[in-house]
């Protein structure tokens, strides 16, 4: 969920006493420690206005007296309790606090007492989300869309809400197009990934990366898609520049430590690790890599003893406890290994070599069933990783044959792809997509329809079976999948759209609006969906 506010321009003037005004409402009302400077205690004394503590607590946190400056506003909002920008000072100054719960009532009173003021629409729904209040919070970002269709911090908290919900595809329809920050970039690629479509995923990065050529942020999730999709050599190069830009920035010296780690470039890895460690020694991530490095050149108990120290910080890592593990087996504590290795599968059963690992462990234990039982299910993990990659191997070059111009060598590329994978949606969607282009409609309903039996709420398929269905003039089939396409995606604006335009073939233009308006709720900017909207009016003006 959303906890965090990035970015610049509109985000920073939000943000104006971050860092600077950490305010607290605990003191009384006037401590004796809290003198301004004396043309404003003058102010207040002979002009206790709202205006002077305003003046006031704003230099209280300038010079970063909070508890002042909270008195400051209070004092102010007892003598006019009607002032939104006295509320919304209030709901900032215990937002920054940390005090989200206590921020929501007066920012809420900001936003009845003027509902044009974004920026109090803004942190009020940055609040709700962060208490986990995720519809509320929606519902104060899309009340700032109306104010300034192109706010990306609104769109950016939607999108964020959209992912924890699970909702990938909606945030897929809603920012291509769009001009992206560095947040927004990060959605619609985590967006991409999430489904599968990793070679989308890299094409937003790659791209975002030549605007934030210095962000930790995108190179670190382009560095994991590319070892997603087995591209080591342009993961290490990704994380390479970002470090030799940014030496000093430990975070872009972190992602280029992890893809050492991985790629086991001990000799460059391992004066870096201790470098960092010694810069940030309770980092969870630099105990960690200090540890897995130590275990690969064989210094068990430093290893032993960085790895617990790890686990200690981020108990939830399944990658510390299987290291850990391997290290106690290497120290013959077998039961302790045993322990580590059964909570690294606890945290990620999908991983084979903490299976591999346990099942030594067991039979040294004298456990001989339960180590078959894992070396079992070790085997079949093994084939599935291959087929994962064979498939990603595949998408990936026919990604590039579509980009070449060779659509037809991209067709049999995810046919192969698909021979590898043969449940996986996101990779006949794509084949779709390509016969699409061939204008090869018929095998393009057949991949969709397949897609959507492996996964029914697979909305852009839904969606794009619903504009074939149109095509042949099925306005009841094109209705079903578009509807079926909103049901998986609540907040998928070019499916309400459709929608909206097949109910208006049907003349159903009530029902026809209601869906252009849902579309409008999500986008107001929606030029497409504005346009719609007009024409809908006139047809049931006429109809009528």
């Amino acid at each position: 969920m959303f906890q965090h506010l990035h970015g610049t321009g509109r985000r920073s003037r939000i943000l104006t006493f971050v860092g600077t005004v950490a305010l607290t409402i605990s003191q009384p009302l006037w401590s004796a420690s809290c003198i301004g400077p004396a043309p404003l205690e003058a102010r207040v004394h002979s002009h206790p206005d709202a205006d002077a503590y305003v003046a006031l607590g704003i230099w209280f946190g300038e010079n970063r007296k909070s508890e002042c400056a909270a008195q400051a506003f209070q004092a102010g909002l007892e003598l006019e309790p009607n002032s939104p920008r006295l509320s919304y000072l209030l709901g900032l100054s215990l937002y920054t606090a940390g005090k989200l719960q206590e921020s929501v009532a007066p920012l809420q009173h900001s936003v009845e007492l003027n509902p044009k003021e974004e920026n109090s629409h803004l942190l009020l729904a940055s609040a709700l989300s962060g208490l986990g209040r995720g519809n509320e919070a929606f519902s104060e970002w899309q009340a700032a869309l109306k104010i300034d269709p192109n706010s990306k911090m609104a769109l950016d908290g939607i999108a964020k809400i959209l992912l924890a919900a699970g909702d990938n595809e909606s945030v897929i329809a809603q920012l291509p197009g769009m001009q992206l920050d560095e947040n927004l970039i990060l959605d619609l690629a985590t967006a991409y990934g999430r489904t599968g479509l990793f070679n989308d995923a890299a094409r937003v990065l790659n791209e975002g990366m030549t605007t934030y050529p210095n962000s930790a942020a995108l190179a670190s999730i382009l560095v994991s898609i590319y070892v997603k999709q087995s591209r080591f050599e342009e993961a290490n190069k990704v994380a390479e520049q970002l470090a030799l830009r940014n030496p000093h920035d430990i975070e872009a010296q972190r992602v280029y430590l992890s893809v050492l780690v991985f790629d086991a470039e001990n000799q460059t890895a391992v004066p870096l690790a201790r470098k960092l460690l010694a810069q940030a020694p309770q980092d969870a991530d630099f105990l960690y890599l200090n540890g897995v490095l130590e275990r690969a050149t064989g210094d068990f108990a430093a290893a032993r003893k960085h790895l617990e120290e790890a686990a200690k910080l981020d108990p939830n890592r399944y990658s510390t406890h299987y290291n850990l593990g391997c290290i106690l087996e290497q120290l013959q504590d077998y039961a302790g290994a045993k322990e580590q290795l059964q909570k690294a599968i606890e945290l990620d059963s999908t991983e084979p070599e903490s299976r591999f690992e346990l099942a030594k462990v067991l039979r040294k234990l004298g456990e001989s069933d339960a180590a078959q039982q894992q070396l079992v299910i070790y085997q079949k993990q093994l084939k599935d990783i291959s087929d994962h990659s064979i498939a990603a191997q595949k998408s990936t070059q026919a990604a590039e044959a579509v980009r070449t111009g060779d659509k037809q060598k991209a067709v049999a590329l995810y046919r192969e792809a698909i021979a590898a994978l043969p449940d996986n949606a996101g990779l006949i969607y794509q084949l779709a997509l390509v016969l699409n282009d061939l204008n090869d409609l018929e095998g393009e309903r057949t991949a969709l329809e397949q897609a959507v039996k492996i996964d029914p709420a697979f909305a852009p398929a839904q969606y794009q079976l619903g504009n074939l269905d149109s095509r042949d003039g099925d306005t009841g089939g094109a209705e079903q999948k578009f509807r079926q396409a909103i049901k998986a995606s609540p907040g998928y604006v070019q499916a309400w759209i459709a929608l909206a335009a097949t109910l208006a073939m049907e003349s159903r233009f009530p029902d026809a609006l209601q869906a252009v308006d849902n579309a409008l709720k999500i986008a107001p900017n929606n030029s497409e969906a504005l346009e719609l909207r007009k024409s809908l009016v006139a047809g049931q003006a006429k109809h009528y």
